[in-house]
């Protein structure tokens, strides 16, 4: 039977110089599994030094990071529910398991509502507790004072949690459930949004494909007082240059072969609201022009139309290009471009993203087990294989081979299992910066990079493979930050 340890997780359970509650209960009792419940990002890079001594000292163990949105830690309106609805999801993926519970770690709320779960019988585990003095302890309430805990008729409790749900997605803060990571840039993004999103400031988004733009966008406006308001997303790139007046502004009957009816345009949907214009360097110059008008003027004038048509859009934009170099080489608008760059918002690619790779996979496999109801985990090889890879679709590509892993009957998801492709962008021509070159650094890191992955993260064969010993080997590679 599998054992199955549950836990909050707070800044100082990672501490292995005077280890916290979770660290000094995984020294002393063993389980196959553990769920660190997060309330918020900051505790992720607690969870993910867990998971890296874990990885050193336990690595039969299979860590999950669990995230519990809990708006005030000390509102017992608040955590029960999120509480309550991560333990179900948990209890839903690990059939038949044993479950112990830790109460020691997160707010004395956290403590009294995981007594509440299981004396209400949401789940059935063993408490503990851990204190320095008396270490680890049972918690159990075998006295004759204690009061029963019982739940309360299903259908109110049904009502209650339909309610509270309602009340959960209005106030919905978009920003911090599906942008994961915990690198310094993913940290400074969220601020950024937090800062940018009360404003109706024009922001541009950077980054190379695959990085989740778009999801920045989507925090812009729902975490903004336009979010009870249409967003409109628009793939600039996919639209033919015949349609773009069409689709950006609508079009009246009978303006065009094809036109047999009214229709409304991207920005008067978008009215009151957030339009985010993806690939906005893919607009052509006259639609350039157009788009300048509508920023400046707030009007439009649909095909066909005579009188103009105001709206109130604020304006999200992005592309994986250099919008500054493209300004520079005149294929887009100067005058536009200080429209639309009024904030900007840097996205890393994955590969200089660190503990978030493994962060981002852990996501993925929670996410593809709750949707096709399996429990598959990462074994230490596909770790080792993720960690190596340098992702150049980023998080796209990353998602896509956690995905595809998954059509293997097998729990345990090994780096044969993760199907990557990458492009071989190597060539002739070589350009020499005008800095000169890190051959310690940006080179090299090439090669280590490439031994990795042709040997699965071994680093003793990668060094074989380099002509390297592999103690220097590996000496290098923590000086460059690279895990194996």
């Amino acid at each position: 039977m599998t054992k199955v340890l549950l836990s909050m997780i707070g800044s100082n359970d990672c501490s292995v110089e005077k280890p916290g509650a979770i660290l000094s209960i995984l020294k002393e009792i063993r389980f196959d599994k553990v769920y660190l419940l997060y309330n918020h990002d900051k505790y992720l890079k607690a969870a993910s030094d867990i998971f890296k001594y874990c990885q050193k000292y336990h690595p039969e163990i299979q860590i999950v990071y669990k995230s519990t949105p809990i708006e005030n830690p000390t509102d017992y309106n608040t955590v029960y529910p999120a509480m309550y609805a991560s333990v179900q999801d948990i209890v839903r993926e690990n059939v038949n398991a044993k479950f112990t519970v830790s109460i020691t770690s997160g707010t004395p709320t956290m403590h009294a509502c995981w007594i509440f779960l299981q004396q209400g019988g949401v789940i059935h585990a063993k408490l503990i507790q851990i204190q320095r003095e008396t270490g680890i302890s049972e918690v159990n309430f075998n006295l004759d004072d204690f009061p029963e805990i019982k739940q309360i008729d299903q259908i109110k409790v049904e009502l209650t949690k339909l309610s509270r749900e309602n009340r959960l997605l209005k106030n919905r803060k978009l920003a911090y459930d599906n942008i994961i990571g915990e690198c310094p840039e993913i940290l400074q993004l969220k601020e950024q949004i937090k800062l940018f999103a009360d404003s109706d400031i024009s922001v541009f988004v950077h980054g190379e494909s695959g990085t989740g733009k778009e999801l920045v966008a989507e925090a812009l406006h729902y975490n903004s007082p336009r979010k009870e308001k249409t967003f409109i997303k628009v793939n600039c790139g996919a639209i033919s240059p015949e349609l773009f007046e069409s689709e950006f502004f609508g079009h009246k009957k009978g303006s065009f072969t094809g036109a047999v009816a009214d229709k409304e345009g991207k920005f008067k949907l978008a009215d009151c609201g957030t339009i985010f214009l993806d690939e906005i360097c893919d607009l052509p110059d006259y639609m350039q022009t157009k788009l300048l008008r509508v920023l400046q003027e707030g009007t439009f004038i649909p095909v066909g139309g005579i009188e103009e048509e105001k709206v109130d859009v604020r304006i999200l934009s992005a592309t994986n290009k250099d919008i500054m170099e493209q300004v520079r080489q005149k294929k887009f608008r100067e005058d536009l471009f200080y429209r639309i760059v009024s904030c900007k918002i840097h996205l890393p690619p994955l590969r200089t993203r660190d503990n978030d790779k493994i962060l981002l996979s852990n996501y993925f496999v929670e996410k593809f087990n709750q949707k096709q109801d399996k429990n598959k985990f990462l074994s230490q090889s596909a770790i080792n294989l993720i960690n190596v890879n340098p992702w150049q679709g980023n998080i796209r590509q990353l998602k896509n081979a956690i995905e595809a892993a998954f059509v293997y009957p097998d729990e345990e998801i090994k780096a044969e299992h993760l199907n990557i492709i990458d492009f071989d962008k190597s060539s002739d021509f070589v350009e020499i910066p005008g800095e000169g070159f890190d051959f310690d650094g940006e080179i090299v890191l090439k090669f280590y990079h490439a031994a990795l992955k042709k040997t699965g993260g071994n680093a003793e064969k990668a060094a074989q493979l380099l002509g390297i010993k592999p103690h220097t080997f590996r000496a290098r590679l923590r000086k460059l930050g690279i895990e194996t």
